[in-house]
């Protein structure tokens, strides 16, 4: 029986790998690797795009120096600029990214040895002293402590029947796509980043090539899209019965706003995120001191990775104590 199992293998999770007191904690996540949405994704002979967390542009000084703990994170230099009709340089801002991927920011903290990747937790059961979790494979892992970094409506799924003190009334998260692209080298991305305006499709362009990353294909220009909350709403319920449509109708508006013929594109891929943003809030996280269950995420105060590390050193701290 492991002391602490942890559900998700995101920031927040990173997060309470550094600051918990306690490190016999078992890791469980759906995905193949961590990083949740600091996500990576590597595209033999292509390159690496961030198709989740873009960057991170650290506001509060403790969490900057956090960060910079991290071997693995380099600064992302370069202009930034705002698309709507004409184009204008933004100011300028600390942006940092990780050497290899943004999975780097989680990767550092997380003993891989610890983790159970592509394992969904399907049901966790308290059982006097204990908890028993029940994997989407019917495999049984047993922890003396829970901690949820889960959006909040799988959160939600997984602690209704509990009878906990702690509710979650309603789903704030927010979806969107990111397209990930490769074209033929091409000089018209001169700049880091693209805020488009005023699109309803296309919100973001992030030229990953400006990164500068080893595995990045030098002959090709590699960009990441993402698209707005209003488009991700509209989409993401036909998203598997449509991918392919929806890939091409972002690249092709994609497209026709940098006059761009599709016989540049080499890559293309999409991939929808259901809980991508969160509508600012501000709650309390999550810590039962009898039944050692805790719940915490970015959603708790925010949408930013951040919020994040603001809310899981709490709980560590709320854990510690």
């Amino acid at each position: 029986m492991n002391n602490i199992a942890i559900l998700g293998a995101g920031f927040s999770t990173s997060t309470l790998c550094y600051y918990l007191n306690e490190k016999d904690i078992k890791v469980f996540e759906k995905a193949r690797g961590p990083g949740g949405r600091s996500s990576t994704r590597k595209v033999d002979d292509i390159g690496v795009f961030d198709h989740g967390l873009q960057y991170i542009s650290p506001k509060d000084k403790n969490f900057s120096e956090f960060l910079k703990l991290n071997k693995s994170v380099k600064q992302w230099d370069g202009d930034f600029v705002e698309i709507d009709g004409k184009v204008s340089v933004l100011p300028p801002s600390e942006k940092l990214i990780g050497i290899t991927g943004n999975n780097d920011f989680v990767k550092s903290n997380i003993n891989l040895d610890q983790c159970h990747f592509k394992t969904r937790i399907e049901k966790i059961e308290y059982q006097n002293d204990h908890w028993k979790l029940i994997d989407d494979s019917s495999n049984e892992h047993l922890a003396k402590k829970i901690i949820l970094t889960l959006p909040q409506e799988q959160t939600n799924i997984l602690i209704k029947d509990l009878d906990l003190k702690f509710e979650i009334k309603e789903n704030f998260m927010k979806p969107c796509f990111t397209v990930m692209l490769a074209l033929k080298e091409s000089p018209i991305f001169k700049h880091s980043g693209y805020v488009i305006k005023n699109n309803k499709i296309i919100s973001w362009c992030a030229n990953e090539s400006s990164k500068f990353r080893d595995l990045n294909n030098k002959k090709l220009t590699l960009l990441t899209l993402q698209t707005t909350e209003e488009y991700g709403f509209a989409n993401f319920k036909r998203y598997r019965e449509n991918k392919e449509h929806i890939l091409n109708e972002i690249l092709s508006e994609f497209l026709d706003i940098f006059k761009i013929d599709d016989s540049e594109v080499i890559h293309k891929n999409v991939h929808g995120w259901l809980y991508a943003f969160s509508e600012n809030q501000s709650s309390e996280v999550f810590w039962d001191d009898k039944k050692y269950i805790g719940i915490t995420g970015d959603w708790f105060t925010g949408g930013r990775a951040e919020n994040a590390w603001i809310n899981a050193k709490l709980l560590s701290e709320k854990i510690n104590n």
